[in-house]
């Protein structure tokens, strides 16, 4: 299999889980991810979640208190070293509670790590982390 079609696996398998996310759907977010023990995740803000139970939790938390989720994914890197690869992106993201009680935006810098097994490209890392830009929230 060439590199460019190894790399349009990944990126597809990438765009499942934000599909999964956007869609507040837990089925298809486990869908996404390893089964292997190791698995984690860090959110923005948040501790470690290591090992599916912690991980699942952790993003059914998420789902049960969003409304509405919507990401932009830009300056995306794809880096493959088979069977390994790693997603690097920016998420832009618009939320809002499930309440409606208005929406909320943010610019996350994000690291998914993919491994293959029999049924493909599996997540098995999400590390996210709050992008500040140089002028916001400073005091003038």
């Amino acid at each position: 299999m060439t590199r460019s079609a190894i790399t349009a696996q990944v990126l597809a398998a990438n765009q499942r889980f934000y599909d999964a996310l956007e869609a507040l759907d837990i089925a298809a977010m486990e869908a996404c991810w390893s089964p292997a023990p190791g698995v984690a995740c860090l959110h923005p803000g948040m501790p470690w979640q290591r090992g599916w139970d912690e991980v699942s939790s952790g993003w059914e938390v998420i789902l049960a208190n969003t409304g509405y989720i919507e990401f932009e994914i830009v300056d995306v890197e794809v880096t493959v070293n088979d069977p390994v690869a790693w997603v690097t992106c920016v998420e832009r993201i618009t939320s809002a509670a499930p309440e409606g009680a208005g929406t909320a935006a943010a610019e996350v810098a994000a690291t998914n790590l993919f491994v293959l097994d029999a049924t493909g490209w599996r997540i098995a890392l999400h590390h996210a982390s709050l992008i500040i830009r140089p002028g916001h929230g400073e005091e003038g």
